[in-house]
């Protein structure tokens, strides 16, 4: 399944370079799972393209399911 949302994680303290130059932007997304250790340990995840890690759905907003015709417009963007 592919997703889209808006990144806005609600700590940025830890995040990588490239994680904060993203926040506040639409991202593509795949289906990730639940986390299974760290903060957001039982969280369910999703996979951003390109890839900075793993996000926990509550650092998200406005996830929404969508074409792979539209992920791939983002996917595209997002680089």
């Amino acid at each position: 399944m592919f997703y889209e949302a808006i990144y806005e994680p609600s700590k940025t303290k830890h995040l990588n370079g490239e994680a904060k130059k993203l926040i506040g932007s639409r991202l593509a997304l795949q289906e990730g799972g639940r986390l299974m250790d760290g903060p957001y340990k039982g969280q369910y995840c999703f996979i951003p393209r390109p890839c900075f890690g793993l996000i926990p759905a509550c650092d998200l907003k406005g996830v929404k399911n969508i074409s792979y015709g539209r992920w791939k417009e983002i996917h595209d963007n997002t680089r």
